[in-house]
């Protein structure tokens, strides 16, 4: 990865149907806890709108050492592992390079 780039994690879940509020309500606590990371940039959760027990989380970090932070931190193991990830039933994690001097299309 380049030094002038940052990364990008798109995770796509999905819980029970009977789950939905519970995996919602933690997923938004989860992503609450990490914006307060120094190298957290961002942290979007959304929900479907024809299935509310699946949703899409957008992340993004400073750089590799700001995501290992991230996966290594107290909220990572008490809230994503401990009450997001025993409601995941199907899960999609894609980690990206998001480059910082991409020019605009077009």
């Amino acid at each position: 990865m380049r030094v002038d780039s940052s990364v990008l994690v798109v995770a796509d879940t999905s819980c029970k149907p009977e789950d939905a509020e519970e995996f919602g309500r933690v997923l938004q606590e989860f992503a609450r806890a990490c914006r307060t990371e120094p190298g957290c940039l961002s942290y979007e959760v959304f929900r479907s709108l024809d299935a509310p027990e699946r949703c899409v989380s957008l992340e993004r970090y400073a750089d590799e050492a700001a995501f290992a932070a991230h996966r290594a931190s107290d909220h990572f193991r008490e809230i994503g592992l401990g009450k997001v990830m025993p409601l995941v039933v199907a899960r999609d994690v894609r980690i990206y390079d998001a480059p910082q001097d991409v020019p605009p299309a077009g």
